[in-house]
């Protein structure tokens, strides 16, 4: 009996040990790998899986979900596990503006973070004002 998506875990462990093998790191974890190889994905996503489909860092998502760009499921607590719809982070990873904005507000929020640990002084961040497209 022919197991299709077992024989591509199988070849996909199989890859990367070849090439940890020949003294290269792998580009992707594993678990990234296996995301981006299903053929459907799940319904939900949870902050490992949205941000490696955004090309984000985990530590990137909540930033997005304090600039409006995602929504999590189901209203959850603050501390609690976040989902997010993958209908929805797909169709943001499909527009190009909205990557750009997505890019520009990450890349705005951790400027003023760093500029805070580097002078103490804090700097504004307007990441509600750069999703609507304004500067």
């Amino acid at each position: 009996m022919n197991h299709p998506e077992v024989n591509e875990v199988q070849a996909a462990k199989a890859h990367a040990q070849a090439a940890q093998a020949n003294g290269r790191p792998p580009l992707i974890s594993a678990q990234a790998r296996e995301l981006l190889n299903l053929r459907r994905l799940p319904a939900m996503l949870n902050v490992q899986q949205t941000a490696v489909l955004l090309g984000l860092a985990e530590h990137d998502i909540p930033v997005l979900l304090n600039a409006g760009f995602l929504k999590a499921l189901g209203e959850p607590q603050p501390n609690a596990v976040k989902y997010f719809a993958s209908v929805q982070v797909l169709e943001l990873a499909g527009e190009i503006a909205v990557l750009n904005n997505i890019r520009r507000v990450v890349s705005e929020y951790w400027r003023g973070k760093n500029a805070v640990r580097s002078n103490g002084e804090p700097r504004p961040c307007n990441s509600r004002r750069l999703r609507n497209g304004q500067r």
